[in-house]
């Protein structure tokens, strides 16, 4: 099913070179309430120059002939320094498309401190190996983005962009940019750490699972929910089987999809009878217990 609706969209945006070539629908929201209205001068493009910077970069070597990936940037402007320079909090999230139009979402990211410069008619190129301080992360996590989509349209599809965020990220480590270690550190999450899990071997697992929970099991509950729950409630197990078999340590992978999903599967599984999923998402998501505690006792 979802072949075909691919497939239509395919035929009308091939005659739309520019739509064809990007892979992002982007929403950029910049908040400068923060600073004063005198420094707020100097950046009050930003806003559009991160837009036309997105629309105008292709991060696939091969045509886009999919939908696209829908990402909400935000950015909040805490300060302003010497030298054009600007601090500021950046939120990524990002979704996958369903077969009837809906949204799921993917990815919840926040860098809570990021330091930038920028001057009007700021130049932005992409340029993995090279690392600039205000749009690298935005590179890093619409490479991370576009992965996560892939993989919820085939099994380890964006296994390639992984590998593209991993060389932004040395790039971050070679350039001495605080919040990009050289390697990763399990206890310790970093985007580094992100990416290398995201294309770790021991992972793939768990990836294809991630494919078959929305390509099988929301696909199936959107159209026929008594139908789907069962089938949704056995991915879940099979997660859980694999966190309990496979991972030793702490996973930021797997804590990254969990802190997407959470309200996701609370809303689904709400009320639901058989209480072993809630068992299973507690294990496999033990930060947000108390929420699926809630849904099984229908709250």
């Amino acid at each position: 099913m979802r072949t075909f609706i691919i497939c239509a969209i395919f035929c009308v945006l091939q005659y739309i070179p520019t739509l064809h070539a990007q892979e992002i629908e982007l929403q950029v929201n910049v908040d400068l309430k923060n600073i004063s209205f005198d420094n707020r001068i100097d950046i009050q493009n930003l806003r559009q120059d991160i837009i036309n910077y997105v629309n105008n970069q292709r991060y696939s070597e091969t045509d886009w002939d999919k939908p696209k990936v829908p990402v909400d940037i935000g950015i909040t402007i805490t300060s302003r320094g010497p030298n054009n320079t600007y601090s500021g909090i950046l939120t990524v999230m990002s979704y996958t498309v369903l077969e009837d139009g809906s949204k799921s979402i993917l990815m919840r990211a926040m860098d809570k401190q990021w330091t930038f410069e920028y001057a009007p008619g700021n130049m932005m190129s992409f340029q993995a190996n090279r690392f600039n301080a205000l749009s690298s992360p935005i590179d890093y996590y619409l490479l991370l983005s576009i992965g996560m989509f892939l993989d919820t349209f085939a099994e380890l599809d964006g296994t390639p962009f992984y590998e593209k965020a991993k060389v932004i990220c040395r790039a971050g480590a070679g350039a001495n940019v605080t919040g990009y270690p050289t390697t990763p550190d399990p206890s310790v999450p970093s985007k580094l750490g992100l990416a290398t899990e995201a294309s770790d071997l021991l992972y793939e697992e768990f990836r294809r699972l991630i494919f078959s929970y929305h390509f099988d099991g929301l696909e199936a509950v959107n159209k026929d929910k008594s139908q789907g729950l069962p089938l949704l409630a056995t991915i879940i197990e099979q997660m859980a089987q694999f966190k309990k078999s496979k991972v030793t340590m702490r996973s930021q992978f797997m804590e990254t999809f969990f802190n997407s999903k959470f309200q996701e599967l609370a809303d689904i599984f709400k009320g639901y009878s058989d209480t072993g999923v809630f068992t299973n998402l507690s294990q496999l998501d033990p930060a947000n217990s108390t929420v699926y505690q809630a849904a099984q006792e229908n709250r």
